[in-house]
């Protein structure tokens, strides 16, 4: 038995004989007798544990578990079509020679020579060298000697510090014309038969030679203030003992400040010119100086572009002038860039110098008067965009008042070639221009330009010698890079020439002013060039093409027909 059972009858044992005591009557206290086995046992205690314990007034943490729940999507499955693209492999950089040479002869004894020489790739400078020599007899018929030549030399070296590229430039370029638009075949004889005129009667020789430095920022940083500052100096004289010197300092300050852009331009012009007549007249001066500021504040958005400004200049050449001119421009883009409409208006003042009058039309007299020019105003509206990767295309119509304009009439000076001078008068001019451009990759190039032009003069009787249209296009075919054509065609409308006639009345000479009418003319120009290995080449130039007998300034007519063959080689 158990000890648990053996309790339990020890107690009901105990009850019974207790029960039957009292039921007999017996006092408390009395003498009482237990039958059986006794066997206590005492059981185990389980004691609770009460000691202190301290309880903190930080709860600790509980640690915090996820469950996520495995959801698999049903994605479906899409096949989209890639369009092919097409891999150029090419070197990483291509061989770059130091020298390029060019040789060549043409008809009407033509004889040319180009050189090319640069230091190739450098971290740290870089220095080069350009030569060049083309020179002719003319050829020309019905008129006096036509022979001209043009050389010039040109050397650079730039150097790249931290934050500056800092470059030097020495340049010379001597260009020889002749006098060759006489009056009349007879005259021409009879000039050349009678006392040996003066070489400058017969011909002119310009000598240029200038240098000039630049110093360039290379700021990451587009809030710091991006310069641009350059010098120019040019030393200009010509056979006829005129002689000019001319300063620019010219810079070009811009600070980016959020999304706005700040510029200011600036240019300081200063202009020594000493005019040889020649005779009892001597020579005469004409100096000064040309100060210009331009400001300007622009901003740009993802679709438009916004720039205004203003142009102060102050002209001190004949008497001080102070010169304001707008400067504005809008445009807006449409479709991704496929049509851009854009509106603006410019204005500036401009140096016409010795040197920039003659390389408009060489054929001037020997000591021309000098006068800037005003562009009071270009106001112009227009649309420009492409119709594909490859063709662009940009239409414009302007309306442009310039005052002081240079237009060149013909100055006589029989029996000998006559000669220009320019007069300067006020021309309003309405323009719509047009431009095409079509591009193939490594292989095809074209390029086509219109303008047509009315004008109003306000002193002159026309505007000597501007076309009223013009049109031009180019084009460049590469086939595999073996062999290149190019091709450029002009056409240039009727234009209007003062020509000068000297008359006898009452045995004085009168000079008479005549309005001469110049044809338009078209000239076609194609070029081949074969190359035989990257280095050596062989060319043939075919100008005016139609062999159009045209001037382009009164008397002074083209070469017709010239053809010019030669090679070039790379070392």
């Amino acid at each position: 038995m158990s000890a648990m059972r053996k309790i339990i009858h020890s107690l009901a044992s105990l009850m019974i004989s207790s029960a039957t005591v009292l039921g007999q009557g017996q006092q408390p206290g009395g003498e009482y007798v237990i039958q059986g086995i006794f066997s206590p046992t005492i059981a185990d205690a389980r004691k609770i544990d009460l000691r202190p314990q301290i309880i903190d007034t930080i709860l600790p943490e509980l640690p915090v578990t996820y469950k996520l729940l495995s959801v698999q999507a049903d994605v479906p499955a899409r096949v989209d079509s890639i369009e092919p693209a097409r891999v150029d492999l090419q070197a990483a950089q291509q061989r770059l020679y130091k020298g390029y040479v060019k040789a060549g002869f043409g008809l009407y004894t033509t004889p040319l020579g180009e050189l090319y020489y640069d230091q190739t790739r450098s971290r740290e400078n870089g220095f080069g060298l350009h030569a060049k020599h083309f020179s002719s007899n003319g050829g020309l018929d019905d008129v006096g000697p036509s022979d001209y030549s043009f050389n010039s030399i040109d050397g650079y070296y730039k150097h790249l510090v931290r934050t500056h590229e800092i470059q030097g430039r020495l340049m010379y370029d001597r260009r020889r014309v002749s006098y060759y638009g006489y009056s009349s075949n007879d005259s021409i004889q009879e000039a050349l038969d009678a006392l040996e005129p003066p070489e400058d009667f017969l011909k002119q020789i310009y000598n240029d030679i200038g240098f000039g430095g630049r110093i360039r920022s290379l700021y990451k940083d587009s809030t710091r203030i991006a310069h641009d500052v350059g010098l120019e100096v040019h030393s200009f004289g010509n056979l006829t003992g005129s002689q000019e010197t001319n300063v620019v300092i010219d810079a070009d300050l811009s600070m980016v400040e959020g999304s706005e852009r700040y510029g200011l331009g600036v240019v300081l012009d200063n202009n020594a010119y000493r005019g040889f007549v020649g005779g009892v007249i001597g020579d005469f001066r004409q100096s000064g100086t040309l100060v210009g500021f331009t400001p300007t504040v622009s901003t740009s958005g993802d679709k438009y572009q916004v720039k205004v400004g203003a142009g102060l200049y102050v002209d001190a050449m004949g008497g001080t002038s102070f010169h304001f001119f707008p400067v504005a421009y809008a445009s807006y883009s449409l479709f991704e860039d496929i049509l851009v409409p854009y509106v603006g208006v410019e204005g500036d003042r401009r140096r016409n110098s010795f040197r920039s009058l003659s390389r408009e039309n060489p054929w001037l007299v020997g000591a021309p008067s000098l006068s800037n020019t005003s562009r009071m105003y270009d106001l112009y509206g227009g649309l420009r965009g492409s119709f594909s990767s490859r063709m662009g295309f940009d239409v414009r119509v302007s309306r442009i008042r310039m005052d002081q304009m240079p237009l060149f009439v013909t100055y006589s000076n029989a029996p000998f070639g006559d000669q220009f001078v320019p007069v300067y008068d006020q021309v309003d001019i309405f323009r719509v221009g047009g431009e095409l451009r079509y591009h193939v990759k490594n292989s095809l190039d074209v390029t086509g330009r219109i303008d047509v032009s009315t004008y109003e003069t306000l002193s002159q009787a026309e505007a000597w010698n501007l076309p009223p249209y013009e049109i031009a296009i180019g084009a460049v075919y590469s086939l595999r890079s073996k062999l290149i054509v190019r091709a450029e065609v002009q056409f240039l409308g009727e234009r209007k020439a003062r020509g000068e006639e000297l008359a006898s009345s009452l045995d004085q000479p009168l000079i008479v002013y005549e309005t001469q009418d110049l044809d338009g003319f078209m000239d076609l120009y194609l070029g081949f060039e074969y190359r035989y290995t990257k280095r050596l080449s062989v060319f043939l130039d075919l100008s005016n093409i139609s062999a159009s007998k045209y001037e382009r300034w009164y008397r002074y007519g083209v070469q017709r027909g010239l053809v010019l063959g030669g090679a070039t080689y790379a070392f």
